[in-house]
């Protein structure tokens, strides 16, 4: 299969997770019969070290109308305060796939001139009501002339966890570049595939997604368009991602860039991907063995939180409201729905109270103190779902 990236014939199917639905879509009850499934099929591209889905669905369908809400997670409200802490000397922000502004209310608190681009009407609006300057659109060439010509031009781009979301990263980059300043930086954060490979985080696959790139990939990417990649920064967000400051011209990369280039060569290859392949069965099969076993003692369980991940588990191990009663959480876009695909229904947290489970699955498990803090009065049993494992 061709590489998207380095247009090579050079990408090794590695994992076949099945038919799955779209993993950001919560359908309501009526819903259930239209809803659509897709090959979920993924590439390593041994030349540039790129990983990519199969199948593409049409971001137009994804992300026009959407049912995630950053805000409502108070680690990542946390990291974009930092963020913007470190923008702060910033004249102009352009935050691409802004959401509800996480990023752009700490950044008007602290003075920095900000907008946000997002594609998504229903969070767009949410974000304008409250404020924050938020073009409804998608980012593209007309939206960065529109930006030019009302605001002027940004001395900072960035793109937070959306560059993966991207059909054509070259395009995007090419509007970037058109954008912002001459010596601006350009700074997206992506899960990483790294962490993914090295903690057997499968589930971080899903339709939404389609580039799951590397650090070698990314700079290959950039210095096809003119520009270097100058640093790296392992942050914390989605189980593990990068942060990755681009610019225009050549120049020195940091020593964090050297490290990482260097340490892709030896863990990011076939027979890695191949080991991975082979532990994804044996945890997925080991949590649903595991759910199996408390239906059998008569254990009531639930979830808490239900991120895009929940359908790429639970489709691919058939798991269902038989051993999952409900899902709790705190979005409220998505309650009175259900989880993709499996049809959990997805409930508020007062619901939880009413309903008392014996334990919870922590779906968003990076954020494990916050929900744990949030339930603490419920005195319940918590499992982290892959690898399998009560956490207290």
């Amino acid at each position: 299969m061709k590489c998207h990236l380095c247009e090579k014939d050079t990408a090794v199917e590695f994992l076949n997770l099945g038919k799955q639905p779209l993993a950001n879509k919560y359908p309501l009850e009526t819903e259930f019969k239209t809803e659509d499934f897709f090959p979920l099929t993924v590439f390593f591209c041994t030349n540039c070290k790129n990983v990519q889905l199969g199948t593409i669905v049409s971001r137009e369908r994804m992300f026009v109308d959407y049912f995630y809400l950053s805000s409502v997670n108070l680690g990542l409200v946390r990291h974009f305060e930092e963020l913007a802490k470190q923008l702060s000397s910033a004249k102009f922000v352009v935050d691409v796939g802004s959401n509800d502004g996480i990023l752009l209310k700490p950044l008007k608190a602290l003075g920095v001139k900000a907008i946000g681009i997002d594609p998504s009407v229903n969070v767009g609006k949410i974000a304008n009501d409250a404020g924050l300057t938020t073009i409804v659109s998608f980012f593209n060439t007309e939206a960065a002339e529109q930006v030019k010509k009302e605001y002027g031009r940004p001395d900072v781009v960035v793109a937070s966890s959306i560059f993966t979301h991207l059909e054509d990263p070259h395009s995007f980059i090419d509007a970037v570049k058109d954008l912002m300043t001459e010596t601006g930086d350009f700074i997206i954060e992506v899960e990483y595939i790294g962490d993914i490979v090295e903690r057997t985080q499968f589930e971080r696959f899903y339709l939404d997604r389609i580039f799951y790139y590397s650090l070698t990939s990314l700079k290959n990417l950039f210095e096809k368009h003119g520009m270097y990649v100058a640093d790296v920064e392992k942050i914390a967000p989605h189980g593990g991602s990068i942060r990755v400051t681009a610019r225009n011209g050549s120049g020195a990369a940091s020593a964090r860039v050297m490290e990482l280039l260097a340490q892709e060569e030896q863990t990011l290859t076939v027979s890695t991907l191949e080991q991975f392949k082979n532990t994804v069965n044996t945890y997925l099969t080991a949590f649903k063995d595991k759910l199996l076993e408390y239906k059998a003692s008569d254990v009531k369980v639930a979830g808490y939180s239900s991120p895009a991940r929940v359908a790429t588990i639970c489709n691919y191990g058939n798991i269902g409201p038989s051993l999952i009663e409900f899902i709790v959480d705190d979005s409220p876009l998505k309650q009175g729905r259900h989880s993709p695909g499996t049809h959990i229904p997805i409930v508020p947290k007062e619901y939880l109270e009413a309903h008392k489970p014996d334990l919870l699955v922590v779906f968003a498990y990076e954020y494990f103190d916050d929900i744990k803090k949030k339930t603490s009065a419920g005195n319940y049993r918590y499992l982290i779902p892959i690898p399998p494992r009560e956490v207290s």
